[in-house]
């Protein structure tokens, strides 16, 4: 009894001081103290006036800015940048900002997961239904009732797994939430281990532990967060808010691409690329991936990714070499350098993949690109593409269609050209998969931008407001009516080339990018698809266009992709339909 007491005395002591604190008085609650540690939070709670408030928030920030010489803080600008992420992909009912919910809270201290899943507990036929917890339908299985028929508003398990190597030293862990769209909850299952890992990584991200503060110690206030993703687009397959990035102006002005690059390569590894550049064949290759795409400014490039499987990626890190050569067959550029690869997950396997942009001036080009060991002596991935590069786009565009498993949101403001990154503001790494194959477990998530979409004709104005009487103040101007494109897509997947549901035809929620540019995307959960080879089919047209007109008529684009079996293994093929026998001709007479 005695300790109760003097716990209970010891809350009130702190209630009374933090009841003299007013600005800040909630601060410890929001989102961006969630990397308080226990001491931290004992100190806040003897704090008596907002002045010390001031000072104790500018010293947290202080203790985790790794360049604390300098007047901007990494950490804090990255944190920023989280939490206005959460707020726009986590809103629910019960939280007026989506960075106060379960996910939004573990995302902020934890980052991005390495795969998130998803299944409502139960479904009309007894099993588990793909579902991202948004109340929108998946994708329907093939030969069961059309998506129109499934209802979306059921509760979901969401799971996100970090892999082991995602925190030094912090074993995999599953974070699961159990979200119902009706309620507008969102409740985080209690499991000691990620209780633990998020304390350890709050600890941690302490570097600079005097709290020195630069300038004048008073906490700046948070940026101001940037556009809201688009709502997703309503085909029917769709079951998640667009994960696209939001609208950025980018750089006022964009130097002209830099001189080609000349590197002189090991005689083995030249040998292996200058015969793939001769062959002029581009077969489909597991190991490879590319693309021409556009900068926010709207310059041209091309992006590719080379993919190594896990049983043949080296323990450290790879030479990259490559060629490129002008249309006449002239080396225009050669590449021969040491690169860090990246990992990429397929299921339980982690395998490594190489990605890079290619600036040149516009024009048509075949490149030969390859990773190598670090003698250059063996080649562990290698392809060949003929490719163009374009100036920026004067009519209706629409980018390649990239199928991942893998988006990334980044808190650095990237490159105009970095290499499957879209967006300033709030940039998103959307990584294509080299080797198409996908789990089950597995969400398919679908990418692709649009230039120079036609806008609607602005509204008609409106009759002008009658003359204030003498003395009133102006009546306010009425804000302009926004305008947005109007595309539609076309969407469907063909299993072994016959169709595995009736294609969905909807309008997409494009979002800016930046001033006639625009990108969509979102998920396609792959727990109902069986094992097998699909393509994905994609039809976009700009129904704000004139109809005699390319944009009208629209662009298509696909791209084929595997469901392994549950043990990784690739699916049997489907077997070829006998041929008909031929017809006997009748017999004479």
């Amino acid at each position: 009894m005695k300790k109760t007491l003097l716990f209970f005395a010891g809350v009130a002591m702190a209630s009374l001081s933090l009841a003299q604190l007013s600005k800040y008085k909630d601060w410890a609650k929001s989102p961006e103290a969630y990397f308080l540690t226990p001491s931290e939070r004992e100190e806040w709670s003897a704090l008596k006036s907002d002045e010390e408030a001031e000072k104790f928030i500018a010293s947290y920030w202080a203790r985790r800015d790794p360049t604390p010489a300098t007047t901007q803080n990494e950490f804090k600008d990255g944190v920023m940048r989280r939490i206005a992420a959460a707020d726009e992909q986590f809103k629910a009912r019960r939280y007026a900002k989506g960075s106060e919910s379960s996910r939004g809270h573990v995302f902020v201290v934890l980052g991005a997961p390495n795969r998130a899943s998803q299944a409502r507990t139960a479904s009309a036929d007894g099993g588990a239904t793909p579902d991202s917890g948004l109340g929108a339908p998946a994708a329907p299985r093939a030969g069961t009732a059309s998506s129109n028929e499934l209802s979306g508003a059921s509760p979901v398990t969401v799971t996100w797994t970090y892999d082991k190597d995602h925190f030094p030293g912090i074993p995999e862990m599953r974070v699961r939430f159990a979200v119902d769209p009706m309620r507008g909850s969102d409740d985080m299952a209690k499991d000691p281990a990620v209780d633990r890992a998020m304390a350890t990584i709050a600890e941690k991200t302490i570097v600079n532990p005097s709290g020195a503060v630069a300038g004048s110690g008073a906490p700046s206030a948070p940026a101001a967060p940037a556009a809201a993703p688009a709502a997703p687009a309503t085909t029917g397959v769709t079951v998640s808010k667009p994960a696209v990035p939001s609208a950025g102006a980018g750089p006022a002005a964009v130097a002209p691409p830099p001189a080609p690059a000349t590197a002189a390569l090991p005689a083995a590894s030249r040998a292996v690329l200058d015969a793939l550049v001769k062959e002029k064949k581009d077969e489909p290759n597991q190991a490879y991936w590319g693309g021409p795409f556009h900068s926010i400014p709207g310059d041209g490039f091309y992006a590719f990714q080379l993919y190594i499987t896990a049983d043949k990626a080296p323990a450290g890190p790879a030479r990259f070499g490559g060629i490129v050569t002008s249309e006449s067959g002239q080396e225009t550029a050669s590449y021969w350098e040491e690169v860090t690869l990246s990992e990429m997950k397929t299921g339980s396997r982690a395998d490594k993949v190489y990605e890079r942009s290619i600036v040149l001036p516009a024009g048509n080009y075949r490149g030969a690109f390859g990773l190598f060991s670090p003698d250059g002596a063996t080649a562990l991935a290698s392809a060949s593409a003929t490719f163009r590069i374009d100036p920026k786009p004067a009519d209706f565009d629409v980018s390649p269609l990239i199928l991942t498993n893998t988006l990334t949101p980044l808190t650095k403001r990237p490159s105009p050209t970095d290499p499957f990154v879209f967006g300033i503001e709030k940039p998103i790494r959307v990584e294509p998969k080299a080797d198409r194959r996908f789990t089950k477990e597995d969400s398919l998530w679908y990418f692709y931008t649009v230039w120079n979409p036609k806008l609607p004709e602005a509204a008609a104005a409106a009759p002008a407001p009658a003359a204030p009487p003498p003395g009133a103040p102006p009546a306010p101007a009425a804000a302009a009516p926004e305008s947005k494109p109007r595309i539609q897509a076309k969407i469907g997947v063909l299993r072994d080339g016959q169709p595995a549901f009736a294609p969905l035809t909807g309008p997409a929620e494009m979002q800016i990018l930046a001033p006639g540019y625009y990108a969509t995307g979102s998920e396609i959960p792959l727990t109902s698809f069986e094992p097998g080879y699909y393509t994905f089919t994609l039809t976009v047209r700009d129904l704000a266009a004139a109809k005699d007109s390319a944009a009208f008529k629209g662009t298509d684009r696909k791209e084929e992709f595997v469901v392994l079996k549950p043990d990784g293994s690739m699916p049997d093929k489907a077997s070829a339909k006998p041929a008909p026998k031929p017809k006997v001709p009748p017999k004479k007479g």
